[in-house]
């Protein structure tokens, strides 16, 4: 770029360096996009605040020009911007040219801040290591974007890595994004860019370039293979990305001058992103939720709430992670990642005494054998789940005579029995005697169902959930024993996949970590097979009146007014 004839560009020598000691500059002049501005009331005057330790202070958010000042970017608040409701921000962005919305401001001013170290003798290392995690449609892969699009064209013989956890987030997101924006540019400085097999480049200069390609832990070297004056790192969707990766990444940063910047949902709690978002981490931290942005796409936030709601004030993890912008769970995460199934969800227990009238329902074994010490059956309802076989050893004739004999008591069509169907349990479903027309269902929980595998690793893992949600729900189970039943479900934990898959701690590692086997908790995680039997039962009029003390019961128990033991964990 110091030659601007040889690279055909329009803009002169200094044009660029002044363009690559600011990023907004940059945005303004080249891409007709200004950051927003703070309200009239913050622009060149201090405020005063109280701080942790209770003392009276007084500080500058922002200068004359609107630019932000304070050291701490995770203290500026939406309220502190002017026009950032959906409304107001398209308004002003058809009245008064585009605009970065307020987080894309921080985001990019946290850039420029660590431009700003460039050739500095001593600096805060943190200004190098920007980590940003936040909810869906903030727009972080566009700041990516203006990020990768400034170091290319201003730094001379810059060259960025960009990578992320799948093809489709660096081909269909990340490159198609960069694109959209570089076609804003002017012609000339367009022209200067092409694309080849695995690269984008500048022309005429091999060495200066963006390489975008998929990590993964097999293939740690995406971030490898750097060497100029300017390297940038990208991590789109961090939190999905293998440690191995940044390790790889971390050893190959040998130049005098770089940045690395992660952005991401925040998916996992464990890993190189949420540890970057841990107090005491030498990274510059920024933390966004959907709801304050004013871009986010109209009626996202309404339908993940409505796809996953809260229960009570205990809010959906996939809300926490999409919306909020917030790792779900890690107030109560072990040193491992793994996160206890039930934390604060309500376990509400009844001891068995006749009035928990139960017809109909879904049956679910989960037979001895196979790392299980006890075969236990289940039955569930929409209000109870209890336990009703429970033996050390049988053959799988004995127990299909018992479940039938169940079965038939408690007017169960075969359609809703299900039968764990690995080893014994195979057998078990062949021995079942069924009438014509009907079948028992085995079970198999090592995979997950196609249409679920994005959100569970195996199916074991969505049967575990549901049991949670109906928990939640205030459902009851009933037992005289329920000490039992809650020294298996404190232990069941589970964490998020590297693609932000949910996947339960596998058996082996439980009863190496606690010495038994959960089969009580396995055996009712099986009666979630169905959400509910495909056959209503028939109730006698007594019946029906019994029925409807439970939906007053019920009703009771939402308002904390019924006889229900209840457990928090």
């Amino acid at each position: 770029m110091q030659n601007n004839k040889q690279n055909n560009w329009e803009a002169d020598a200094q044009v660029l360096a002044d363009w690559a000691k600011d990023v907004f500059l940059f945005t303004e002049e080249a891409l007709s996009f200004k950051p927003s501005m703070p309200i009239a009331e913050l622009r060149g005057k201090p405020i005063k605040f109280t701080d942790v330790y209770g003392n009276e202070r007084e500080v500058m958010l922002f200068d004359q020009d609107g630019r932000l000042i304070y050291h701490d970017l995770s203290f500026y608040t939406v309220d502190m911007f002017e026009n950032q409701t959906p409304a107001e921000f398209k308004k002003m962005c058809q009245e008064d040219g585009n605009h970065f919305t307020w987080q894309q401001t921080c985001t990019l001013t946290a850039y420029n801040r660590a431009l700003w170290t460039f050739g500095l003798d001593s600096f805060d290392i943190a200004k190098r290591w920007i980590t940003v995690k936040s909810g869906h449609g903030t727009g972080k892969t566009g700041t990516e974007s203006v990020v990768a699009l400034h170091f290319l064209i201003t730094l001379p013989g810059s060259q960025i890595g960009m990578t992320a956890n799948t093809q489709q987030q660096v081909e269909d997101i990340f490159l198609k994004e960069f694109f959209i924006w570089a076609k804003k540019l002017p012609q000339p400085l367009r022209d200067s860019i092409e694309q080849t097999s695995d690269h984008i480049k500048i022309k005429g200069d091999k060495d200066w370039f963006l390489r975008a390609q998929v990590a993964r832990a097999e293939k740690p070297e995406a971030l490898a293979g750097l060497h100029a004056k300017y390297v940038l790192i990208i991590a789109d969707e961090a939190s999905g990305i293998h440690d191995k990766v940044f390790e790889v990444m971390k050893g190959a940063l040998t130049g005098e001058y770089y940045i690395v910047f992660y952005a991401s949902n925040p998916t996992r709690n464990e890993g190189e992103f949420y540890e970057s978002h841990k107090a005491g981490s030498r990274y510059t931290k920024l933390s966004f939720s959907s709801r304050q942005s004013p871009i986010v796409k109209e009626g996202f936030i309404q339908q993940m709430e409505e796809d996953y709601p809260s229960i009570g004030d205990i809010p959906s993890d996939k809300v926490l992670v999409r919306v909020d912008g917030e790792f779900a769970g890690a107030e109560v995460m072990d040193e491992k990642g793994w996160i206890p199934l039930f934390a604060n969800v309500k376990i509400n227990f009844e001891q068995e005494n006749g009035t928990q009238q139960m017809r109909g329902g879904v049956l679910a074994l989960d037979p001895a054998g196979m790392g299980k010490d006890r075969s236990i059956a289940s039955i569930r309802d929409n209000i109870y789940l209890k336990e009703v076989l429970n033996e050390a050893t049988s053959n799988p004739k004995d127990l299909a005579r018992k479940m039938e004999s169940i079965r038939d008591a408690y007017s169960i069509t075969s359609n809703d029995v299900g039968i764990e169907a690995f080893g014994e349990g195979a057998k078990v479903v062949g021995e079942m005697t069924v009438k014509v027309g009907e079948h028992v269902t085995g079970i198999l929980t090592d995979k997950a169902r196609e249409d679920t595998k994005h959100e569970f690793n195996t199916y074991k893992m969505e049967l575990a959930w549901k049991f949670r949600q109906w928990c939640l729900a205030g459902g009851i189970i009933v037992t005289n024993n329920p000490k039992a039943w809650l020294k298996e479900m404190e232990k069941i934990k589970f964490k998020r996949t590297p693609t932000g898959q949910m996947q339960l701690q596998p058996k082996k590692d439980f009863k190496k970590d606690n010495g038994f086997s959960p089969d009580r908790f396995d055996s009712a995680i099986h009666t979630f097979f169905r959400d509910e039997p495909s056959q209503k039962p028939h109730y006698s009029k007594a019946e029906l009146d019994t029925e409807e003390m439970k939906a007053f019961l019920q009703q009771m128990q939402s308002t904390g007014d019924n006889g229900a033991s209840q457990s928090s964990m």
